[in-house]
C-alpha cells in the first residue's frame, strides 16, 4: 500500500514530452489546458502528469524508475528520439539492471529491468 500513486515529471514543452514518452514507452496522454497540465497513462500504475516549467530544475527532481522488459532496446529508443543516456546500463547483482537517461529537455529519469523469472522447481 506504500507504492507510488502518482508521479509528476517537469517539462519545458508539453508537445516534446508527449512525443518523447509516447515514442519510447507507448504512453498515452490527456491534456488539461485549464490547469496547464498533461496527464500520462503508462499502461500500469502509477500514472502521473507533466507540469510545465520555464527552466528544468537542477535540484529537487524526483528519481523515478520506469520498469522495462529490455533496457538495451529502451536505451536505443531514447537515443533515437533525442534523449541522452546519462549512466549506461549497470547491474545490481541478483536484483536487476538500471540506467539513467535525460529527456530532450533535460529531465533526469531512470530505467529498471528485473531479471527474468526463474521457473519453479
Amino acid at each position: 500500500m506504500n507504492g507510488f500513486g502518482h508521479i509528476e515529471i517537469p517539462t519545458t514543452n508539453f508537445a516534446r514530452a508527449k512525443k518523447f514518452f509516447g515514442a519510447v514507452f507507448g504512453w498515452t496522454f490527456d491534456d488539461i489546458p485549464d490547469m496547464h497540465y498533461v496527464v500520462f497513462h503508462a499502461g500500469t500504475r502509477p500514472n502521473g502528469g507533466f507540469f510545465l516549467v520555464k527552466k528544468m530544475p537542477k535540484k529537487g527532481q524526483v528519481n523515478v524508475y520506469i520498469e522495462v522488459e529490455d533496457i538495451d532496446a529502451t536505451l536505443k529508443a531514447i537515443k533515437r528520439v533525442r534523449g541522452k543516456v546519462v549512466t549506461k546500463k549497470s547491474e545490481i547483482p541478483a536484483m536487476g539492471w538500471w540506467a539513467q537517461f535525460a529527456t530532450p529537455d533535460g529531465c533526469l529519469l531512470f530505467l529498471w529491468q528485473a531479471p527474468p523469472q526463474q521457473p519453479a522447481v
